[in-house]
């Protein structure tokens, strides 16, 4: 992609090189939307808000099921106001909530699709927009209508608010990232360069819209490059075989839970007919990537699986490219250190938490002071995760900071117990987690998914204690049948506090 200076989203999308009667967005059953007509959508949907009388900076809420609708109205709303994904399953508690913590203005839902926002937007007098699909990928009418023919229209400039993305909240509430058009436009961008996205590519999307992984690599980037993109509505693993036979993608992003799903289905079907397939590579992101799933893919589809390491506060920070195994790759944000606790930094091969600096990167969390006092440290950013560099100046995570479990005094990463449970065969998923302990203050226990119904919390103790150090044991194994999981599919360890503390 050539370098240029357009710092918005309307910039790079208008009058970057994209190919006009390219196709920018596929989707099954629909016909196919080209880059020209992108771009009218996009117009027709600033025009018709301005018309409303909203301006740049206004939040609205799109809440609406995965397709291509929600994706070119994400990027309509990014061009003139300050686009709010939402998951439309939240229930009116949690509107209730975000509504009042991000000062939504007004909420665009799909016409025909139940969502408690509808009535938790009226009962706060917001207004409330229908989406109204036609036949072609993400063109779509606005309700009610209005006339915006003479309307002149206005779009968000470098320091807008692009958009605002509340963080996964793994251990506690989730907190408002907000990021600016120029923050954006260089993150998408740098995706683009370093993922070596080209017109010719074309990106599967079975991601969730409504945190950064979706927003970024698997939309706004592939656009920005001038690819098309695949738009999937419900997307089950079980869908992936018949999407990559029919629309054929040359890569698509997805976190371990997604990608575990793919590979089950995988493996049912005879390798033949996976001959000739499309796919050049997968990307990793939303969490490490466990070794025998990583494996299992390259083994089946013979691609590599690329892992990634980003954030919704910074967008990609490295990538594993030339990879090396166990690495989410070299840093290719402005500036990475790993610092101890007394905020000095470490030389290569000490564990430490990973600090950031670049011009992309937010700059501070919403209405949160005292969370932003301990975010930042000298103009650098601390991303909460722990890992090292080493020699070559590859990253190698190994936790999160706040996950960490402090069982008298001693630091033990639940990553940790969580990667050497998941290499037993006998297991499909698993996540450690504190529990509280009167005389340690905490101590561990784990909830596991077995594969093998036999298999007993003896078997996994003695597993364990021929891998790990004792002090890591868990004092109690819980078998379940699923993990709790947050929507881009990190384990959620607090639940497994409070479930069983």
């Amino acid at each position: 992609m050539e370098e240029n200076n357009f710092f918005t989203i309307r910039e790079l999308i208008f009058n970057g090189n994209q190919d006009p009667d390219k196709n920018a967005i596929e989707s099954p059953g629909y016909q196919p939307l080209t880059y020209r007509d992108l771009r009218l959508q996009v117009l027709s949907v600033v025009k018709s808000l301005n018309a409303r009388g909203f301006r740049r900076n206004d939040r609205i809420a799109i809440i609406t099921p995965s397709g291509p609708e929600t994706a070119v109205s994400i990027v309509a709303v990014m061009a003139g106001f300050t686009a709010v994904p939402l998951n439309p399953q939240n229930n009116e508690g949690e509107y209730a909530d975000i509504f009042s913590r991000t000062g939504i203005k007004a909420i665009i839902v799909q016409k025909g699709h139940v969502t408690a926002a509808i009535a938790v937007a009226k009962s706060l007098a917001i207004p409330v927009f229908e989406l109204v699909p036609s036949r072609v990928a993400g063109k779509f009418d606005l309700s009610p209508a209005v006339q915006n023919g003479l309307v002149e229209p206005e779009f968000a400039i470098a320091s807008d608010t692009a958009y605002v993305l509340l963080t996964s909240g793994t251990t506690t509430e989730s907190k408002v990232v907000t990021k600016t058009q120029k923050q954006s436009a260089e993150g998408k961008r740098r995706t683009c360069i370093y993922q070596k996205i080209t017109p010719t590519d074309r990106c599967l999307h079975i991601m969730p819209y409504y945190h950064g992984m979706g927003v970024g690599p698997p939309l706004l980037s592939p656009l920005i490059a001038g690819a098309t993109v695949i738009c999937t509505k419900d997307f089950i693993p079980s869908d992936f075989i018949d999407l990559i036979r029919i629309f054929r993608p040359t890569y698509f992003s997805a976190g371990p839970a997604l990608s575990r799903g793919i590979l089950r289905e995988l493996k049912k079907i005879p390798p033949d007919r996976l001959k000739n397939h499309s796919l050049r590579y997968i990307r990793s992101s939303s969490g490490i990537l466990p070794e025998d799933l990583s494996q299992g893919l390259e083994t089946v589809l013979g691609v590599p699986v690329i892992d990634s390491y980003g954030m919704s506060e910074a967008g990609l920070i490295s990538i594993n490219l030339p990879p090396k195994r166990g690495s989410v790759g070299i840093p290719v944000i402005g500036s990475l250190a790993i610092i101890n606790e007394k905020g000095e930094l470490l030389k290569p091969n000490n564990i430490g938490e990973i600090t950031i600096k670049d011009p992309g990167i937010f700059s501070d969390y919403e209405n949160a002071p005292d969370e932003n006092r301990s975010a930042f440290i000298n103009g650098w950013f601390r991303t909460g995760d722990l890992g090292y560099l080493d020699d070559e100046g590859y990253l190698f995570l190994t936790g999160r900071k706040k996950e960490m479990i402090n069982k008298g005094g001693e630091k033990i990463s639940p990553a940790e117990i969580d990667r050497v449970l998941m290499a037993h065969p006998g297991i499909s998923e698993a996540m450690a987690f504190p529990v509280k302990d009167l005389v340690l203050g905490e101590d561990i226990a784990v909830m596991v998914v077995r594969k093998q119904d036999d298999l007993s919390e003896d078997d996994l103790r003695m597993y364990l204690l021929a891998h790990i150090n004792i002090i890591k044991l868990p004092r109690k194994i819980y078998f379940v049948d699923q993990i709790p999981k947050n929507p881009a599919g990190k384990p959620l360890r607090y639940v497994g506090t409070q479930r069983y503390s």
